[in-house]
């Protein structure tokens, strides 16, 4: 199986360290990238090829940016997480947002895989 490729998009603070150790200890993900700027994490989206996104977010750009990268990446998982792990979630095409409710990194990075690796057939939308 492929492995899933992550993009870190530092949008506007940056991803807890322990998370980002965390997803490149994973042997079935690899670090793609890492950006800042809308702009530049819509392009290096779609120039890495991600599968996922983790997207920090101080709460003002969900829905817009997330929006904006299923628009035009409809296949990609965003794992939003917010100031200090207030919020974290994943998003799909379908779904509008799967919150997160344990937010300690090791869930955050099971969820992202869940995201990534859900068949097709069991997605509701």
């Amino acid at each position: 199986m492929d492995k899933i490729r992550v993009l870190f998009a530092n949008h506007p603070m940056m991803v807890p360290e322990a998370i980002r150790q965390l997803v490149e200890e994973q042997e079935d993900m690899e670090v793609v990238g890492d950006c800042r700027g809308p702009m530049k994490i819509l392009q290096e989206t779609g120039r890495t090829k991600a599968d996922a996104v983790i997207l920090t977010q101080d709460g003002t750009d969900e829905p817009g940016l997330c929006s904006q990268l299923l628009a035009v990446y409809p296949d990609v998982i965003i794992v939003g997480l917010g100031p200090e792990l207030e919020t974290a979630f994943t998003q799909k095409l379908c779904f509008r947002r799967h919150d997160i409710t344990n937010r300690q990194s090791e869930k955050i990075v099971q969820a992202l895989r869940a995201a990534v690796r859900e068949p097709l057939e069991q997605t509701k939308c």
